[in-house]
């Protein structure tokens, strides 16, 4: 197998988190767990960076600066993408909140209460879905 088709065949995911830390915890474990991974510190260009790379699901914080994860994630479902989406938060997860993950098709993880492998083992069952 090629390298080239090595990493094709890899399950590609983006991470969207401006905590530069928790990106880099979040990237390094799904390597480990075989995923390619994209990284993202903003809101800002995801659209693009999507077409260009089209992953297979989003790992997606809720507080980023310039634009808010929600609003993103409806600026996506807009846009047609259906790939699935994890959303981390620092807020505890509000009814409010709760409501509008669903709402877009997405799962929802508080990150004080959520371990690394919880969420590449979410996205690997959203993904087997």
């Amino acid at each position: 197998m090629s390298l080239l088709s090595f990493f094709s065949s890899k399950k590609k995911i983006l991470i969207v988190e401006d905590d530069v830390t928790l990106r880099s915890s979040l990237a390094d474990r799904f390597k480990e767990a075989g995923f390619a991974v994209l990284e993202a510190g903003d809101a800002h260009n995801v659209l693009a960076l999507l077409g260009r790379e089209q992953p297979k699901a989003i790992v997606l914080d809720l507080i980023l600066p310039v634009q808010d994860g929600i609003s993103l994630l409806e600026e996506l479902r807009a846009s047609g993408y259906t790939m699935p989406v994890v959303i981390l938060s620092n807020l505890l997860g509000t009814g409010s909140l709760h409501a509008d993950a669903d709402r877009l098709g997405a799962q929802f993880f508080t990150k004080s209460a959520t371990t690394l492998d919880q969420i590449v083992e979410a996205v690997r069952a959203a993904l087997a879905q």
